[in-house]
């Protein structure tokens, strides 16, 4: 079965709606093709349910055809019109609370459709004509069905109500209770994870291995006493090293530290140099092949990985230096300005110093090489914006001709893809002392900071118990144990179907639906 579609109609773009307007209209189409054969064309009355499966959705379990017909044999019984997976990646945690409620629980569109259930062909129909057909263009279908489904539970509309209770429609009826297909979509992750469920969708071009333990040191800048990260070193992540310099009076010491994956080893030391200065220290002290930074406003985000294409080849976020994400944060720009004016290189990307794998050895040339840029600026004049940054360490590899950096990295965009950082901040840093023309990182951008941080996160890393006791978190098994997320119900949000509503989450926000 073809669903003929011109090049005009067989469009996806996944930027989404704000990029372009029509960004779903090819998989909607074939979606609808597929459903009006099944309800009332060559196949009606041939099937009383069938199974999505797009191209990424692979079975990584024998017996998957054996447990689609299980789980399809239940649906009746269960009164299920559709049955699948909800987002089971990270990518959404941080600003989950935010975002419509139809959009966090919906159904990702490799499921299970039950065409002999009423609501099946209600919810379809209704999507089909929703303003006189503009939400087929605009709206991706799977997400259009928890929206329409959603609001006729709540009795919102009388519309969808009526047609809800005409269906029997109870909590059954739109269920996500399935062991056959995980939805992960553009979430990255480590082979090793043992996926639950027989089917995943997610591209197999997302998946990676993880560095050597023994391979990778984690720098820490000590900047003062304030600090909460060695309390989250006995969690799941791959840093059995770690490197504390500090920049205040503290005893060098070091301590075997128990893990969740082994023994870590924590040496703390005097830093020699200015802390702007780190990321070279670090690189001039650390034995292993590789490094990782971060500061004590920061907490170890476990569980992580550090993901690596092959054991020389570690992937790379990065943003787009023209995204939204980069306007709004002056020393994105500032800190591309610089690498560019060291090392005579343009940068389209944006990459943050504590989300780059440094290897040790490359790191040591770059800081010689940094040094002799830098000769007539200073940090504290301010001529320079920053010490070392990641985007310094980019460029130069860039314009070294020893160096090709297609063969050095496997860069993701972190506004596409689920990559989760190693680091997240449990405060903000204090605002730049430095009495500097341009202030990049003034009170207000501390504030913005400040208001991104997620308590729940900070406070029950790896904690199940204790996020599970604390009324405004939820906790969410994810990878060797989990994640402890501020719950979307702690939080008032609405739902309407009211005008052209149905396509702000597109306008809106700053994130884009993989499905």
């Amino acid at each position: 079965m073809s669903a003929m579609l011109n090049p005009e109609q067989d469009v996806y773009d996944n930027r989404g709606y704000t990029t372009n307007k029509h960004w779903v209209s090819g998989p909607n189409a074939v979606f609808s093709k597929i459903m009006t054969a099944m309800l009332e064309g060559e196949f009606m009355d041939m099937y009383d349910t069938f199974f999505l499966m797009e191209m990424d959705a692979v079975p990584i379990k024998s017996g998957w055809l054996d447990q689609f017909e299980t789980e399809a044999l239940e649906m009746p019984g269960g009164n299920m019109a559709v049955r699948g997976s909800q987002y089971l990646g990270d990518k959404w945690d941080l600003f989950k609370s935010m975002m419509p409620t139809y959009l966090v629980d919906h159904i990702n569109g490799n499921a299970m459709y039950n065409l002999k259930h009423p609501w099946t062909k209600a919810v379809y129909d209704a999507f089909h004509s929703m303003g006189g057909g503009t939400m087929m263009e605009e709206m991706a279908f799977d997400v259009a069905f928890a929206m329409i489904t959603m609001d006729a539970m709540s009795g919102s509309s009388s519309q969808f109500a009526a047609a809800w209770t005409a269906a029997n429609g109870d909590s059954q009826t739109y269920n996500w209770d399935s062991m056959l297909v995980g939805n992960y979509a553009n979430t990255l992750l480590n082979t090793s994870f043992e996926f639950p469920t027989y089917i995943r969708h997610g591209s197999s071009k997302n998946l990676f291995e993880t560095v050597e333990d023994d391979e990778v040191t984690l720098g820490v800048a000590m900047f003062d006493y304030q600090g909460i990260l060695k309390a989250t070193v006995p969690t799941h992540h791959p840093f059995k090293k770690i490197l504390a310099l500090t920049y205040y009076p503290q005893p060098d010491m070091t301590e075997t530290i128990e893990g969740s994956n082994g023994n870590v080893t924590m040496e703390t030391a005097t830093a020699t140099r200015n802390a702007y200065y780190h990321l070279c220290e670090t690189a001039s002290l650390v034995k292993t092949k590789w490094f990782a930074l971060t500061d004590n406003y920061h907490i170890i985000k476990a569980p992580v990985s550090v993901l690596m294409e092959t054991e020389d080849k570690p992937v790379l976020p990065y943003v787009l230096r023209n995204s939204k994400y980069c306007g709004e944060r002056p020393n994105c720009e500032a800190s591309m300005e610089q690498a560019e004016t060291l090392f005579s290189i343009t940068l389209n990307y944006h990459h943050d110093k504590y989300e780059v794998l440094y290897k040790t050895e490359d790191a040591k040339k770059f800081c010689e090489a940094w040094d002799l840029a830098t000769t007539s600026q200073s940090w504290s004049d301010c001529s320079l914006a920053f010490g070392p940054t990641g985007d310094d360490y980019i460029a130069w590899k860039i314009s070294d001709p020893n160096y090709n950096i297609t063969n050095e990295f496997t860069p993701k965009d972190k506004t596409r893809y689920g990559w989760r950082a190693w680091t997240s901040l449990w405060n903000p840093a204090p605002v730049d002392s430095r009495d500097c023309s341009t202030t990049l990182y003034s009170p207000k951008e501390y504030l913005e900071t400040l208001g991104n941080i997620s308590k729940c996160a900070v406070s029950y890393v790896e904690d199940e118990s204790g996020c599970a006791g604390d009324a405004s978190c939820m906790w969410k098994p994810m990878f060797e144990s989990g994640v402890c997320i501020q719950d979307p119900r702690s939080v008032t949000t609405s739902t309407t179907l009211a005008g052209s509503v149905y396509s702000s989450i597109e306008v809106s926000m700053d994130m884009t639906v993989e499905d």
